[in-house]
């Protein structure tokens, strides 16, 4: 009798074997027997048993109302769902497709074809994340080499089609295959490091005027640039001649003009001061008017040490500092096309500007955040100001801000 029972457990072969099962599991309920239920004991998946039901009702050409019916679960809060009870008749057609050879065999081949892709899908994730170029029929140390060696020299072709030359060339295409393919010539040649081909630092005319004794206007600066022959003017912007071109660097800020035309500057080298003279007379000082609200500059005066307030002179519109490297609040209005409020709310936003005072009587000085991208340039006395200078607050210093500015506009 053990032994029978045995047998009609793991061999069904008939509808009333696979009744008996069914009702043996006591899941027959008004002799009814709900669809979760039945998948368990067919071995069938319930990862989505909706799913996995509709399969068999379109398998076995089941008909709503006769071999099934469909109710939804009550549910507290979402959606209510979706219950599938069968007749006696359906599931056993259900459990005997299911532990026939037939279905057995069919069931099997589902899972080999699952668990296949999920080979392919591991092998192909290990081939990209292979360093080097993953070619399973070249995979010689030779082999790999030529392939690599000759992306390399496309790849440095590809960055000096973009503008790219020198050390910078060989730095961005070794980049560039480290990050695409996990291979790097340098390191593969032990060369971690280029040496620069000119080992000196570049300066702005800003800061070359710095560097002289007494301190000059950058302005000043560029025009001991063009008397010594190494720079020229062309609409209104400074270009290095044949003669100082050997001295200096052009680099590519990343900006735009509002024309389109990117924005580059300048960097000399500090030996470009011997070729100097000495400095021309500033004949630029001016002063600004008085304002009416807080958004504007407060009115220049002399400086603290003067019995009678500098000479007024009108050859430039206040607010309009004409420096080389940095932008007045007006001028960076002008040039991202918007107006000097709103130059001075988005610096107050991200806290590089405070203003300081009470009233209209009061001016604005640059934040511990704000002297990373500007200093404070005093347009009566054509000087700059750091951060630690006295005289920040008293004499007519307002905030310059170089191009780094206009990544917060």
């Amino acid at each position: 009798m053990h032994s029978t029972k045995t047998t009609m457990s793991t061999n069904i072969t008939t509808l009333e074997q696979a009744e008996l099962k069914i009702r043996r599991a006591g899941i027959v309920q008004d002799e009814k027997v709900e669809g979760k239920q039945l998948l368990q004991i067919c071995g069938l998946s319930i990862k989505d048993p909706t799913d996995s039901l509709h399969k068999q009702i379109s398998r076995h050409g089941f008909i709503a109302g006769k071999d099934f019916s469909e109710s939804f679960r009550k549910s507290i809060g979402g959606r209510p769902g979706k219950v599938y009870h069968f007749t006696i008749n359906a599931a056993n057609h259900v459990l005997l497709a299911a532990m026939t050879t037939e279905g057995k065999k069919a069931r099997q081949e589902a899972i080999d074809d699952k668990h296949e892709k999920l080979l392919s899908r591991r092998d192909n994730i290990t081939a990209l994340n292979k360093p080097g170029i993953y070619q399973p029929e070249l995979s010689t140390p030779q082999a790999l080499l030529e392939i690599n060696m000759a992306t390399s020299l496309r790849a440095m072709a590809f960055v000096e089609a973009l503008g790219f030359s020198g050390n910078q060339k060989l730095l961005s295409a070794d980049r560039l295959l480290k990050s695409q393919i996990g291979f790097s010539p340098l390191e593969a040649m032990g060369q971690k490091q280029l040496v620069a081909p000119v080992q000196a630092m570049t300066f702005t005319p800003t800061q070359l005027g710095q560097m002289m004794t007494p301190p000059q206007d950058p302005r000043q600066v560029n025009r001991l640039l063009e008397a010594a022959g190494l720079q020229i003017k062309i609409d209104s912007l400074w270009v290095p001649t044949d003669q100082g071109q050997p001295l200096c660097e052009i680099l590519d800020t990343g900006k735009a003009h509002n024309s389109g035309a990117p924005v580059k500057q300048v960097k000399w080298y500090q030996t470009v001061l011997n070729r100097l003279q000495p400095a021309i007379p500033d004949e630029s000082k001016t002063e600004s008017s008085d304002q009416d609200c807080r958004y504007a500059d407060p009115a220049v005066v002399g400086s603290d040490s003067d019995d009678e307030p500098a000479q007024r002179k009108q050859k430039r519109k206040r607010n309009r500092y004409e420096l080389d490297d940095y932008f007045s609040l007006v001028e960076l209005g002008e040039f991202i096309g918007r107006s000097r409020q709103h130059v001075v709310e988005v610096l107050e936003k991200h806290r590089l500007i405070k203003w300081t005072g009470q009233g209209k009587r009061g001016k604005y000085l640059l934040t511990d955040k704000g002297w990373q991208f500007g200093l404070m340039y005093d347009p009566t006395e054509t000087l700059f100001h750091n951060r630690n200078s006295k005289r920040l607050t008293t004499s007519n210093a307002q905030p310059v801000l170089g191009y780094d500015i206009l990544k917060f506009f």
